[in-house]
């Protein structure tokens, strides 16, 4: 063994020592496409919120001079409801650790700061992809606020073909410059945001610069980069800004010919028009109940004492639900084959 200067070996010398930890934790995890941020709020006292979307509209007639007037009685609405939904996180705070563990981190400053960040990874995935036909328990995220939502079951749902969603075909068709355009057409009067994929924005990107698609004398026609209020580039199709979510697809995709995660790696993924507003301007928007969704979006709880342990506790909770004023607020195409090269 090695003799490190007076000592027998480096293990010796290294007992004197100690290495210097840095307060925090360094993040790990990036996510874009954070639509709890986008989201208008609306806070509601009661467990649900109701509201009318017209359904059928009068028409008028025309008639001759002294020709009798009918009355008619046929205007109805379709009543929407919303309920709210409890999400949850609660943690152990260990006594001794709370008494102790501060040097250089303060241990309830450490628990609570991750608590935050999983819940809020919890809403954002439930935005997309909540399904109350498969937990009665969590709200409906943007997939099943879809016109059609005719079967129950988990990840048993289908859509009609109808203008606001829209079934690419997976590998079988590629994606085209006009079903997007046909996509934002959907959502009236017109989308606040493109939400998709990364690699899915890398193929527009490629597709619509690298193989000419987009001439360069006609503004405005495809793809095209701004610049925000920070100064960070920014950019639209057809003037619509283009969002990257993280969360759209999870880890794998999507399945083919459905908007239920995948998984395993599928290379299938869709495109989302959403519109943001208040509900009674028809748009997107996040219903909130009491004291939560305000500054600090959850209501805290410390619990001094847990029974039989020398532990208190901190628990994290919301009332929250999507509500979408419209139908029309909202558009998707899906079954996209990510990679596949787009056409004109």
């Amino acid at each position: 063994m090695a003799i490190v200067g007076h000592f027998e070996s480096l293990a010796e010398a290294q007992k004197l020592v100690q290495s210097e930890l840095l307060a925090g934790v360094v993040q790990e995890t990036y996510e874009e496409g954070q639509l709890l941020q986008r989201l208008p709020v609306i806070t509601i006292n009661s467990k649900s919120l109701l509201y009318n979307r017209e359904a059928t509209l009068p028409s008028a007639a025309f008639y001759d001079i002294h020709e009798q007037i009918p009355w008619t009685a046929d205007v109805n609405f379709v009543q929407k409801e919303v309920a709210l939904k409890t999400v949850a996180r609660q943690d152990v705070l260990d006594g001794f650790m709370m008494k102790t563990y501060k040097n250089p981190n303060d241990y309830r400053t450490i628990i609570l700061q991750t608590l935050r960040k999983g819940c809020m990874r919890t809403i954002e995935d439930k935005l997309i992809y909540g399904n109350v036909d498969s937990d009665s328990a969590e709200f409906d995220g943007i997939t099943m606020l879809l016109p059609t939502d005719v079967t129950t079951g988990t990840g048993g749902e289908t859509w009609a073909t109808t203008p606001q969603v829209n079934d690419v075909g997976g590998s079988t068709n590629p994606a085209s410059m006009k079903l997007i355009r046909e996509l934002i057409d959907q959502v009236r009067p017109a989308p606040s945001i493109l939400l998709m994929t990364r690699t899915m924005r890398n193929t527009l990107s490629a597709t619509a610069f690298e193989k000419g698609i987009v001439l360069a004398n006609i503004s405005g026609a495809g793809p095209q980069y701004g610049i925000d209020k920070f100064g960070g580039r920014v950019e639209y199709f057809d003037k619509t800004p283009i969002v990257i979510s993280d969360y759209l697809g999870g880890s794998y995709g999507e399945t083919d010919n459905s908007l239920v995660k995948a998984t395993s790696a599928s290379g299938f993924s869709s495109i989302w028009a959403l519109r943001f507003g208040n509900i009674i301007d028809g748009g997107l928007c996040l219903v909130t109940g009491g004291d939560t969704g305000g500054v600090d979006f959850y209501k805290m709880t410390e619990l001094d004492t847990l029974e039989d342990y020398d532990a208190g506790g901190i628990r994290l909770v919301a009332y929250v639900a999507l509500a979408q004023g419209s139908s029309k607020a909202t558009a998707v195409l899906h079954s996209i084959y990510e990679v596949g090269q787009l056409v004109g």
